[in-house]
């Protein structure tokens, strides 16, 4: 079987959905610029489109940069790409390229035997990338289903979203699962459990990472 990823849905209200990522540093001694102009400016003016919903601003406290992320909805690929060629978001993003380095952005679609949400509540995220080898796909999708999402319930971890990088830079398989705190994602990353099942997916993927995302406060 081809590894082409297959949208099981993501909910979010009633609608099914895609996910604009997109990623940056803050340029140095401009923290409180950039701040003013994200709240003030540049999220209320993404989401007054229409075609997108700035639903969280991330940090990442552990694994590899930009360190900075911004997390928004939209109903299809059509509203990004609606998006994308409004002249009011190209302002937006010129404006805030003034502000920031190391930009780059994904579109993520749903994939794989998750029914992603977006949680209402404060949580932090614990999210793993990755490419799965081509001829293990089939072997991943059933571990994924039969292995991975319930060992990571077991262990404290909510698994939110499985996503597919249809644009944008690899590894093409984002993981999503949420935790009320860091201590929870500590302690599980401890278990005997999760060192397991991440040897075991080891065997079926590439260009593994994983990362900690913490609420930057920057959405209300």
């Amino acid at each position: 079987m081809s590894p082409e990823p297959f949208a099981l849905g993501h909910t979010y209200g009633v609608h099914m959905t895609v996910k604009f990522i997109q990623y940056w540093d803050v340029l140095s001694e401009q923290e409180e610029e950039f701040r003013n102009f994200v709240v003030k400016s540049y999220i209320p003016g993404v989401n007054e489109t229409g075609f997108l919903k700035i639903v969280e601003s991330w940090n990442v406290a552990t694994g590899e940069g930009p360190y900075y992320i911004m997390e928004g909805v939209a109903e299809s690929v059509k509203c990004v790409n609606d998006l994308l060629q409004l002249d009011e978001f190209q302002k937006l993003n010129h404006l805030l390229h003034f502000l920031i380095t190391n930009y780059k952005s994904k579109l993520l679609v749903p994939t794989g035997p998750i029914v992603s949400v977006v949680p209402e509540h404060k949580n932090y995220r614990f999210n793993h990338h990755y490419d799965v080898i081509h001829e293990k796909y089939d072997d991943y999708i059933q571990f994924l289903q039969n292995e991975h999402i319930p060992t990571m319930e077991a262990i404290g971890v909510n698994v939110i979203g499985g996503w597919y990088a249809a644009i944008g830079p690899g590894p093409n398989i984002v993981i999503e699962g949420s935790c009320p705190s860091i201590r929870k994602i500590l302690e599980a990353i401890a278990t005997n459990r999760y060192r397991e099942l991440i040897s075991k997916l080891l065997t079926m993927v590439d260009g593994f990472g994983s990362k900690i995302l913490v609420a930057n406060g920057l959405v209300s």
